[in-house]
């Protein structure tokens, strides 16, 4: 059968390329000291001096591909800038690592054309450097590595890719690669090449020569800002659900990435989320009386709105997030709320959300078979996955976690105007309370489970220490958001650190930079073990659980520095986002 042979040639060519991974990785497991000892024997400014006028400003993020040595990303980490190093061998970044030791470099085991570890990081890069890596990747892949790449991409940044030109080297896995077919392949993905320059091989190998072709984006790159907008102000709507559902998802990007799953082209969101989130959304809106669609719609009372929604009256919506326990007829009543909610959202606005000119569905949701109803439930990962998948689209994902600064406030605007005409003469008195109900609940900025932490432990006459300054602490202290509360707020036990007042002071809504972040590391992990982690099972997983939540690559946490990891690359997210300023400690003042 055709279809036969034509899964047969998809195989093997899937087997071939994974097999010339697996050489080429294992090349360089085995000769990593040779190659680290030629790598480290050429400077960056040697190597890349064509480069080193496109270079973002220092404070900008950059990803080093293949990143070998350390070499480049070193280079990079000493001059400001903030580096992610993705490098395959093991062995490689073993031997990077222990000669580039820097809190700015950020390393992950990963490789073309996936990037899977990198894209979990949640980041866009003002940089991409592939230095000798494309010939590596086989020409089958490279159109799917060069997606991902522009998807990796900030607003006017730049990739900068060698060519390696010339016969290749047998022991590792090469291919053929030319600056047409790169030019070419970018066009696809809306890249344009911005310069090339050629230069012979700095080790002087006969036969061999370079390319580097630098590529950037003309606009944002994602193709998803403009779909984003005619969804939100011109797509037609009949009543507020499109609208919330993508205003969940955005809350689910900007608070909740870490429960995310990351596929291909799309990412997966277990549907009890975002089940959950639409729960947590429209609680205050329904208990407040604002209409959710017009009046002379027949049956005008939201379908999800039954009789487990009403019975969840005194839940507040706050309460309503990973880690939380309900037991009895309240446990019953949110299990049955939330399958209620998730049916809705599939038979409803995921039904009707379909691209520009087409009747293909944005969104899709692969459901789940109905659970039987539990007499007592925990709101984990295991629970919201039950209810089934939800795919978003990967360009959506990325626009939403990125500029959800200026999604969310139109998202809101257009819903506050769907309320309002669905008012009718009452319509323009209910922006003022509609704006207050759409505010998202946030954990309230409450320390309180730190400061009993606190108090415990200097009841059993232990002490505790500024994590900033390991200045230890007496009667006058504070708890300190270690990411601010300003800014981005989570009041889960691990962003809870106990500090001095003065240092709490000086640092105020600033971010700690990762120098800072890397000295505290140790006092940071002491702090969670005998604070949290040693209050029991229940408190370790409650404890996990949020982190795995809220932060991006942390999944089945074991330890404090898994944890730390995590936390690293949120800082650099924070700050390329959101533009913190950077804190450290006084010097002279803290260790």
């Amino acid at each position: 059968m055709p279809s036969s042979g034509m899964l047969g040639l998809t195989m093997n060519k899937s087997t071939k390329h994974t097999a010339g991974h697996v050489q080429t990785v294992s090349h360089y497991d085995q000769n990593a000291e040779k190659f680290v000892a030629q790598y480290e024997s050429l400077t960056f400014e040697h190597v890349h001096s064509t480069l080193l006028d496109v270079l973002p400003p220092p404070g900008a993020t950059i990803l080093d591909v293949g990143a070998g040595s350390g070499r480049d990303a070193a280079w990079f980490a000493a001059k400001g800038y903030d580096v992610v190093a993705a490098e395959p061998s093991e062995a490689m970044r073993t031997l990077a690592r222990q000669r580039h030791p820097s809190p700015r470099i950020h390393w992950v085991a990963d490789s073309l054309p996936d990037l899977a570890q990198v894209r979990r990081l949640g980041l866009t890069f003002d940089l991409i450097l592939l230095s000798a890596v494309w010939m590596h990747v086989p020409p089958a892949s490279r159109q799917r590595a060069l997606r991902k790449l522009a998807t990796l991409l900030s607003p006017n940044g730049r990739i900068a890719i060698s060519l390696r030109l010339g016969p290749p080297d047998t022991d590792r896995a090469m291919y053929e690669v030319t600056l047409p077919e790169l030019t070419a392949m970018a066009h696809q993905f809306g890249l344009r090449l911005v310069r090339t320059d050629d230069s012979p091989d700095k080790l002087g190998r006969p036969g061999i020569s370079w390319a580097t072709a630098v590529l950037g984006l003309p606009d944002d790159g994602l193709g998803a800002l403009p779909l984003l907008r005619h969804l939100i102000l011109t797509d037609g709507k009949s009543s507020t659900y499109k609208i919330a559902l993508l205003r969940i998802l955005a809350r689910v990007a900007d608070t909740a990435a870490g429960a995310a799953r990351h596929e291909p082209d799309s990412v997966v969101l277990p549907m009890g989320l975002v089940a959950l989130f639409w729960l947590r959304m429209y609680k205050p809106l329904i208990e407040g009386g604002l209409p959710q669609m017009p009046p002379n719609r027949a049956g005008n009372t939201p379908g999800f709105v039954t009789s487990n929604f009403t019975a969840l009256r005194s839940i507040r919506p706050v309460d309503l997030r990973a880690g939380m326990e309900f037991h009895d007829d309240t446990a019953r009543h949110l299990h049955g709320s939330l399958w209620e909610i998730a049916r809705l959202i599939r038979e409803m606005p995921v039904r009707y959300l379909r691209w520009p000119a087409s009747d293909d569905n944005i969104f899709h949701i692969k459901h789940q078979r109905r659970t039987s109803t539990p007499s007592s439930l925990r709101i984990d990962d295991p629970f919201l996955w039950s209810f089934g998948e939800f795919h978003v689209p990967l360009q959506i994902w990325d626009a939403l976690s990125h500029y959800n600064v200026w999604v969310e406030p139109v998202l809101i605007g257009e819903w506050v105007r769907l309320m309002e005409s669905y008012s009718g003469q009452l319509g323009p008195t209910i922006g003022q309370t509609a704006y207050s109900l759409l505010a998202w609940a946030d954990p309230e900025r409450d320390t309180r489970l730190a400061r009993t932490a606190v108090e415990r432990l200097r009841s059993q006459g232990k002490p505790v220490y500024c994590v900033w300054s390991g200045q230890r602490l007496r009667d006058d202290y504070d708890i300190d958001h270690c990411f601010p509360f300003a800014a981005w707020p989570c009041g889960d036990a691990w962003n809870l650190m106990p500090a001095s007042k003065r240092i709490n002071n000086e640092k105020s809504n600033r971010l700690v930079t990762q120098a800072a972040l890397e000295r505290a590391s140790e006092r940071i992990g002491e702090w969670w073990e005998d604070a949290f982690l040693s209050a029991g099972a229940g408190e370790r997983r409650r404890f996990f659980l949020e982190a795995e939540q809220t932060l991006p690559m942390l999944q089945n946490a074991g330890s404090s520095l898994d944890l730390i990891d995590a936390m690293k690359v949120q800082r650099i997210r924070l700050a390329k986002d959101q533009g913190l300023r950077g804190w450290e400690p006084s010097i002279g003042r803290a260790l």
